[in-house]
């Protein structure tokens, strides 16, 4: 169990760093293996893109350095009258002097009066200007710079959108309803998706949802793969109970500070098969209608087990 804990680890851990993960949202999904070699497939709901980790660079602000913006102020002794220039404050940056500030004239206050200087305001020097500018200039480059680094790791891996940038993320829902199976992808505001999807076909030796066209990873929530005796085996790699792994590691210990911002996951997944159920972790096992073996399983906040769904059936 520990080394497989290792192997989960190490492959998550670009998701980690970058922030990033592809999770469902409130859904309805359902599932029939049929024959041992087809499936009907729908999910009808949400799909997310996790925001980058609190502290992560954030698209930087296009404003031009503006002078007047910047305050300068000088402390006058009152002892010798000695001025001594304050480092300048611009915007909205902490302003150590923002309650001490006085113009010269203005009557001494009972709370200046115990001071041993005067901190006034007056117009910043060419160089105070020229000084800051620069600096602003440079930590605008600098923030540009990380920002476009780490949309390109974000964007290359979900093939295109990048979490926050509500552009990119419009155009991506555009070209994933081009692909056969998205009857309908809409972007809904933030990083959350409506989707509709529905696909059948053969099972071959593998099936997974979703799929998502360029990207570097895939982050499938249902998966059907067939093992060597013909049997089909249902796994749910990226979605789990209330304390699986995968979770855990996204909450990373509670969902404190520097924890990805998520939506609530509240799901329901529906399996129905006309072969022989060999095992299942379904709360209530399989029930019979029509012909066929009915499984559900809640996922997200009413998860009734810690562990995804997962089912093995023989035909």
């Amino acid at each position: 169990m520990k080394h497989f804990v290792r192997i989960i680890a190490a492959a998550s851990a670009p998701l980690l760093l970058s922030g990033c993960f592809l999770l469902p949202g409130k859904f309805d999904a359902n599932l029939k293996i049929l024959d041992g070699d087809r499936y009907e497939f729908s999910y009808a709901g949400e799909i997310q893109i996790t925001l980058p980790d609190e502290g992560k660079a954030k698209k930087p602000s296009s404003e031009p350095f503006d002078p007047d913006k910047l305050k300068c102020r000088d402390r006058v002794y009152k002892s010798n009258g000695e001025v001594d220039p304050t480092r300048p404050v611009y915007g909205n940056d902490y302003d150590q002097y923002a309650d001490e500030v006085t113009d010269t004239g203005d009557a001494e206050s009972e709370s200046s009066s115990n001071r041993l200087y005067d901190v006034v305001a007056r117009e910043c020097t060419a160089d105070e200007i020229a000084d800051r500018k620069s600096q602003y200039d440079a930590d605008q480059a600098r923030k540009q710079k990380r920002y476009d680094e780490e949309a390109a790791m974000a964007g290359a891996l979900f093939g295109g959108p990048i979490p926050g940038d509500e552009e990119s993320l419009k155009a991506f829902a555009a070209q994933l309803g081009k692909y056969a199976g998205w009857e309908k992808v809409e972007h809904a505001g933030g990083n959350i998706f409506n989707v509709e999807f529905r696909e059948t076909g053969t099972i071959g030796n593998y099936f997974s949802f979703p799929v998502l066209p360029d990207a570097q990873m895939q982050y499938p929530f249902f998966q059907l793969m067939r093992r060597n005796d013909g049997a089909i085996e249902l796994l749910t790699p990226s979605i789990a109970g209330q304390g699986g792994l995968f979770n855990m590691m996204m909450m990373k210990e509670g969902g404190g500070k520097g924890a990805p911002e998520i939506s609530e996951i509240d799901g329901t997944l529906t399996v129905e098969t006309n072969g022989t159920v060999a095992s299942n972790n379904s709360a209530d096992g399989f029930v019979e209608s029509g012909g066929m073996k009915v499984m559900q399983w809640k996922i997200g906040k009413n998860a009734e087990s810690e562990d995804g769904p997962r089912v093995l059936i023989r035909f």
